[in-house]
C-alpha cells in the first residue's frame, strides 16, 4: 500500500529528494510511480538551533490520507442504484484523461461515468498506463492548456 509506506517513511533522517527516492525504491519498484509520487514531496526551510536547513516535507496530509483510506477506497459505484436521479451527481464540467493502455476505464463503465459525471468529456492518450500524468506529463499539459 503506497499511502501507509509514505506515512510510516520517516523524512527526518532524509535530506534531499533523493534520499527520499532511494528510501522508497524497495516499497515502490516503479520507477514513474515514484516519480509520480515525489511530485508530492517539498523542500522546506527549517530552523534548527542558530541555522536553517532545506528537509524534505510532503505537501500533502499524508496522516489524513491514511486515516481516511477506507472511505477514499471504499467508495463502489456497483452499489449504487441504476437511477440517475438518486446518485449524487456532479453537474459542473468534468474533463477526463484517460491512459490508453490502463485497464482501469473500459467501454463498460462509460455508463456509470456518465450518471456521476453527466457534462464529461473523456480522453485517451495513447501509450500512457494509469498514471497517464506521471507517464505522459506533456501530452497531459498539452492536454489541459
Amino acid at each position: 500500500d503506497i499511502i501507509h509506506s509514505l506515512s510510516t517513511l520517516s523524512l527526518d533522517t532524509l535530506e534531499t529528494k533523493r534520499d527520499v527516492d532511494l528510501a522508497l525504491r524497495p516499497m515502490i519498484e516503479d520507477p514513474a510511480l515514484r516519480a509520480f509520487v515525489l511530485t508530492n514531496l517539498e523542500m522546506k526551510q527549517q530552523e534548527q538551533e542558530s541555522s536553517s536547513t532545506l528537509r524534505p516535507t510532503w505537501k500533502i496530509n499524508m496522516n489524513a490520507i491514511q486515516d481516511q483510506m477506507d472511505i477514499l477506497a471504499g467508495f463502489d459505484t456497483s452499489s449504487s442504484q441504476s437511477n440517475s436521479s438518486t446518485i449524487e451527481q456532479y453537474p459542473g464540467d468534468a474533463f477526463l484523461i484517460h491512459g490508453g493502455s490502463s485497464k482501469f476505464v473500459r467501454h463498460s463503465y462509460m455508463e456509470t461515468i456518465a450518471q456521476y459525471f453527466p457534462n464529461h468529456m473523456l480522453t485517451t492518450i495513447r501509450g500512457a498506463g494509469h498514471w497517464v500524468h506521471a507517464e505522459a506529463p506533456d501530452d497531459t499539459l498539452a492536454l489541459l492548456k
